[in-house]
Order: structure tokens, then sequence, then C-alpha cells
């Protein structure tokens, strides 16, 4: 390595598109006095080449350092925090850039002590940051010693390298380094008290199950677009594998579309599949289970794999394999598109191809067929309709039946590349959903109020029986009113215009044409089967009523319905979050309890009743005049939702509220700048390692946290307190049904 004793370790190697090194250290102390170590990350790459990296890049890298003994879920204390945090991160290590870390021997590495020496740990992440090609690699430089100074020295002359294009072999190094170099020993620790054991990214991703003779759950991740299965998905492949120890998980994806994801959702599920299909094939493992998570397009590319699967190898084909489909997720996926979401503007510059067939794909555009489809009598009359549309048809749509759980993930705010009623598929309880923009707008208050009481009390759809309806005016004061008169332009309502009051504006019925009630999640597995199914079934009919009514209001009661209508997210600014996001706290990474609890609304959505379609009557020739407004937009839409929604697909809807970038923190992309998805993630593993069906732990926990009369949820939300027979201010949908 060196003549000089201060460096212990020099690993030389170069990073490409989702690429990722994992090296653990391991140092036994023999000298009690020694305090610290060094660990210096340098990337080699030039300067000049960050004015070049939006098309080849970015040439950055990302890389934490996480001593033994954190752990997320409790209580962190480093030693010194003003001088080493210990747990440290930086999420972006530009060329000619370096990351210099202490290495502090103490309690929070310490493994063990004995007769040896004491031995320490510290676990270290480097990840390549490039997400546009896979034609160029990233140089760095990863050195250990005990003084960093000199360290720092050693490595200050550069790599012999032309803007890093091609493979790693061409490495040189400038022979102006004042040290004396054996390539033997490059990646090699020459202090015998060091160990460094490096795992790559085929090394991460290729581990075998906890038991490889027994059968196995094989969990299958696709990774959205502009991104990566083997860097992005590696948190939640991580996660699963250590929260899920009961099952025997077999995490697997496809890293093949990596560097491609503007091929068009078709290509991207064809690779996929047939990925898929050759590790069913190969028959290494048992395979009894098979379960799919997705993140953004990750979500149709999953659903169209197995849609070409089973196309192509028959609809048996996981039944001829003895293979039972047990878990979907989507997690803020676009399952509608983004037709109705995005700006004109933005949608005319992605039907123009400016994310190739993908975009063209996401704005509902008209497909080109294949001779080969047309040559197909059934293929003809839908080979011209948008790829998204004939996505759900059969048999797809049947297929989904045969999974036992269909969940979706979705951001409620600041998510401007998949919104809210695209990753929810469209139909949600709007009315019950409240004021989502306060989630925004009122953060500090959100918090604050948060910390009063345990966080399951803000988890709205969770807590209680069924969703909590909207207070009336009245009952919210002076600071309701003030919101009302923020929407008053929005609605185009004129609220002192007792006429117009029972009427619905053009918005609001297009809003109703989507709001569907839900079912809360843990009332789904009540003792009383025969009374939940009562309960069910009269939910129902409430629904269809509501929205199947000739007069949108029960002109009975002369009511009109409150709608807070979710806040469309700016796909501009989702795009400066994801450069300039802001990043967790050093509170938020040491104390579990300072973390906010980020599920808002949690049911299931049993749709036996959907609402009716409002049908107009609109003249055909201003049909055609004007078919590129909301309203075709939303038809389209809802055309496609309900293909998802029949009888046989019940689906678990799950809204989140996180910060910006909420699209890439609710599957954490990078473990610590994306860790405000923590919680999403967690979730997660909770809701697959409960079958759908809760523990008693979690109903005891969800009891506690009902306890309490007249506890607020948001704005206006109040829980029941069933330990004393009451229903708070407001009743629940279940509850009055009961009675």
């Amino acid at each position: 390595m060196s003549t000089d004793p201060f460096l212990w370790y020099r690993e030389r190697d170069s990073l490409s598109i989702g690429d990722v090194n994992r090296y653990t250290i391991k140092y036994t102390r023999l000298d009690p006095n020694k305090r610290e170590i060094f660990l210096r990350l340098k990337n080699k790459e030039k300067a000049p080449i960050r004015a070049i990296h939006l098309l080849n890049g970015p040439f950055s890298l990302y890389c934490h350092v996480v001593p033994f003994n954190y752990d997320p879920d409790n209580i962190f204390i480093p030693e010194d925090i003003d001088s080493n945090k210990e747990v440290v991160f930086k999420n972006e290590v530009k060329p000619s850039q370096a990351f210099n870390v202490k290495l502090n021997l103490n309690s929070n590495s310490l493994v063990r002590s004995g007769e040896e020496g004491d031995l320490f740990q510290w676990e270290v992440d480097i990840v390549s940051q490039i997400i546009t090609t896979r034609k160029t690699n990233i140089l760095f430089e990863l050195m250990i010693g005990d003084d960093l100074s000199r360290m720092k020295k050693l490595n200050s002359g550069t790599f012999h390298t032309i803007t890093s294009m091609g493979s790693k072999s061409f490495i040189t190094f400038n022979p102006r380094e004042n040290v004396v170099v054996d390539n033997e020993q490059i990646g090699q620790s020459s202090n015998p008290q060091l160990s460094v054991v490096k795992k790559s990214t085929c090394d991460l991703w290729s581990n075998e199950p906890k038991y490889p003779e027994q059968p196995v759950h094989l969990i299958w991740l696709t990774h959205g677009v502009l991104s990566n299965l083997t860097a992005d998905m590696l948190y939640m492949k991580d996660t699963l594998e250590r929260k899920c120890g009961s099952e025997n998980l077999l995490v697997r994806g496809y890293s093949g579309n990596a560097g491609r994801t503007e091929k068009g959702v078709k290509k991207l599920g064809i690779s996929s599949a047939e990925s898929l299909v050759e590790l069913i094939q190969r028959k290494k493992h048992k395979i009894k289970k098979i379960s799919f998570i997705a993140h953004s397009l990750g979500g149709l590319v999953q659903l169209y794999a197995i849609k070409h699967i089973l196309t192509t190898r028959g609809t048996t084909f996981f039944e001829d394999h003895d293979i039972e489909p047990d878990n979907l997720f989507c997690v803020a996926s676009p399952l509608l598109g983004i037709l109705s979401e995005m700006s004109f503007l933005i949608s005319w510059f992605l039907d123009l191809g400016t994310l190739g067939k993908t975009g063209r794909d996401l704005t509902l555009s008209k497909t080109i067929p294949s001779l080969s489809n047309l040559n197909v009598e059934e293929d003809k009359r839908s080979a011209f309709k948008p790829l998204l549309e004939t996505l759900p048809d059969d048999p797809l749509q049947t297929f989904l039946g045969r999974f036992n759980h269909l969940t979706l993930y979705a951001n409620a705010v600041n998510d401007g590349i998949v919104p809210l009623r695209t990753g929810a598929l469209l139909y949600l309880d709007y009315e019950a959903l409240g004021d989502v923009t306060q989630l925004q707008k009122n953060k500090t208050a959100k918090l604050e109020h948060q910390h009063d009481y345990d966080h399951h009390s803000l988890a709205t759809n969770t807590t209680g029986d069924t969703v909590a309806e909207i207070p009336e005016e009245k009952e919210l004061g002076a600071e309701r009113t003030t919101l009302l008169e923020r929407y008053k332009q929005l609605f185009s309502l004129n609220l002192n215009n007792e006429e117009k009051k029972s009427s619905l504006t053009r918005r609001e019925k297009k809003f109703m044409r989507i709001s569907a009630k839900g079912t809360d999640y843990y009332n789904l597995f009540d003792d009383d089967a025969e009374e939940a199914d009562e309960v069910l079934s009269a939910e129902n009919e409430v629904e269809a009523s509501f929205v199947s009514s000739s007069s949108p209001l029960s002109k009975r009661s002369g009511e009109r319905p409150t709608f807070y209508i979710p806040p469309k997210a700016s796909a501009v600014e989702s795009a400066i979050n994801a450069i300039l996001c802001p990043i967790p706290s050093r509170e938020y990474i040491m104390n579990p309890e300072s973390r906010d609890f980020v599920i808002f609304h949690d049911k299931y959505y049993q749709f036996k009743n959907l609402p009716k379609d409002d049908h107009s009557k609109r003249s055909k020739l201003k049909l055609l005049i004007f078919n590129y407004n909301n309203d075709w937009k939303l038809n389209k839409q809802v055309k496609i939702a309900k293909k998802y929604h029949t009888s046989d697909l019940n689906w678990r809807k799950i809204l989140v509220n996180l910060p910006p970038d909420a699209h890439n923190n609710i599957i954490v992309r990078r473990r610590f700048p994306n860790g405000y998805g923590w919680g999403v993630v967690d979730h997660l593993c909770e809701v697959f390692m409960e079958g759908g069906n809760p523990s008693e732990e979690t109903k005891q926990e969800k009891d506690q946290h009902r306890i309490g009369e007249g506890q607020k949820i948001g704005e206006g939300h109040r829980i029941a307190d069933d330990s004393k027979g009451n229903e708070g201010e407001l009743g629940t949908n279940k509850m009055k049904a009961k009675i």
C-alpha cells in the first residue's frame, strides 16, 4: 500500500448508473488511548466535467457512514455532537470534491470488548448519482487511516481519464503522487487491526433467502422514470429483509431498464416480464408466493409485465408453477396517466416525445399499432387506443382479483410528478378528506399539535370507525370562514346568494363524480362479520343515493356537500425540490419521537356501487370543438379508473403527508436525504406482514389512540370516544349505520 503507516486501506473504483458499493469496516483497538481514525472519499472526476453533467450525469456520489449501534427506531446520542454527529452523509460529492469523516472509537461504534482488544464497526455506502445514461462511470478513491492531513495530501493528484467514458479497465494514476503504490494491495488492508469487507451491487442484490432450501416469498421490485432498481430501491429491499424477518423473502427486480425509462411502458414491461419468467423457470428456489412493489412509472410497468406474462405464457402461468399472487403495491404510480394533472404546456411537450414513448403513454396519446396487432381481429378496435386505457383489460383485470391484497400509496401533497388523483386511482372520499391544503400551509402548527398526543390521532381514517364527517360551517368558526373565502373564486361561489347556495358548481359536480365512501381498515376485521357486512351494505346504499340523485344536493334537506379539493402540485416545483429538497434535521435522524406520523388516510374502498356518471346534455359539435377541456380529460380518467374498480377488486388506499421532494421521499431513494419517507416504508412492511389483517398489537394500539374525548384530527375533525358511549361532536358513518 504505502511505506507510511498512516494509510491502512486504499480503494480505487468506478460506479455507473445504479451502482452501489457497501463497505463494512471493522477496527480492533489495542491502544486504549486511541480515540479516532479517519475515512476520506474523493470524487476523482475533473471539476470541468460538472458543466456537462446534465447530459451524461450528474457525475456525483452519495455517501453515508453509520456506526454499528445506530438504530433508526431508537434514540441515538453522539458522544460529542458539536464536533462529530457520528451518523453522517453527503448527498452530492461532486467532481474533485472530497468527503472526510472522523470515525470515533466509542460506545456507539463498539461491537464488543475482550482480551484481544475492543472491536468497532461502521457501515459505509457509496452510491452513483448518474440517472440519464448507461455509458459513463464515476471514478472515486476511498482511504482509511489515522492521519487525515497526510491523507489529503496523498490523493491531491487526479486520474488520467477522458470524462470517464468507457469501462473500468482503463484507470491509471498520476505518477506525481508522492507514494509508491502496489497495485496488488489496492482494496486490501495493510493494518492487521483493520478489516474492510466490500459488497458490490451484484453482491447486494444476489443474496440468498434466509432458508434457501425452503419455499420462498418472491418480492419483485420495479423502479420509476429516470430511476433505477439497484440504488434507488435498495432502502426498500434492505427494510423489507430487516423488518419482515419471519418471512423467507427473496427480493429481486429487473435492473436492465435503468437509463432506458423513456422507451415506453410496453417495452419496459416486456423486459421486466421476461426477466421474471426466467427467474421462475430457473427453479433455483421453490417460489410459493409472489408480491409486487413498484414506485412511480414502475406501477404501470409491473402491471404490463404481468399482462405480458398472462398473454404470452398463458393465464394459468402462475398456477402452473404453484405460485400464489399475494400483494400488489403501487407507490405514487400514475395509473391514470397525467393528462389532467399537468399544465397544457408540459403535457404538450411530453406528447411531442420529450420523454420518449413513456411521455406519450402518460399523456394518453393514441398509439400507432404494429402490423402484427392489426392482423389480429380482436385487437383492431383497441389497437389505436392509449396504452393505459387498454392496460387494465383482461386478462389483467381478472388476474388482479387473484391477489390477496391490492394496496395503493399516494402523496396527498407536494408531489407534482404523480399527483393525488392519478396516484390514488381517482376514487376517494373527497368530502371526508378535509382541507388537505392545511398540510402544506399550516405545517408548523400541525407539527406542534402532533406532539401533544400520540401520532396515530392524526391518521383520520385509521383511528375512528370510518371516515369522519366535515363539520358544518357554523362549527368551524371564523378560521374556516376565512378558508371558504379563499376558495370562493375556485368554486365560483357567491356565498351570500341563497338561491345559488343550493346548487353545485361545475367543479364540485366533477368531484362528486369521483367521490366514493371507503371503509375503515381496522373495522373490516371486527369479530361480528355479519354486522360488518350489513354496515358495508348500508354505506354503499347511502353512497349510491348520494351520488346518483338527479339533483347533486339533497333537495329534502337543502344542504350542500363540502369539498376541499386537493391542490394541484407543480411539476416544475417538484423538479426543483428534487434538486433542492429539504433534508431531515439532526433531531429527526437521531430521535424517532421527533418524527411526524406520515399516514394521513388509510381506508379500504369496496366498490359495489360506483358513483354514476352525470351525462350532461351537450352537443356533439361542442364536444368535438372543446374535447381538450378538463371534462374530456376527466371522462378518460373515469373510464380507466372504473376498469380497476370492479366488484372483485377492492383497493386499500393509503395517503401520506410528506414534505418535498415527496415523490422520492415516499420510497426513500437515498437513506438519509429522503429520510422523511422512513415512516411510509415501515408502514408498507407492516401492511405486508399483516397480510391485510391487523395484529392484536395493532388493534390494541388503535384502541389506545382513540381514548380521550374531543381529540382533534386536523381541521374540524374529532375522534369518537367509544369508552364513554359517545360519538364526540360528530358521529362516523359506520357508527350511524349501527344505530
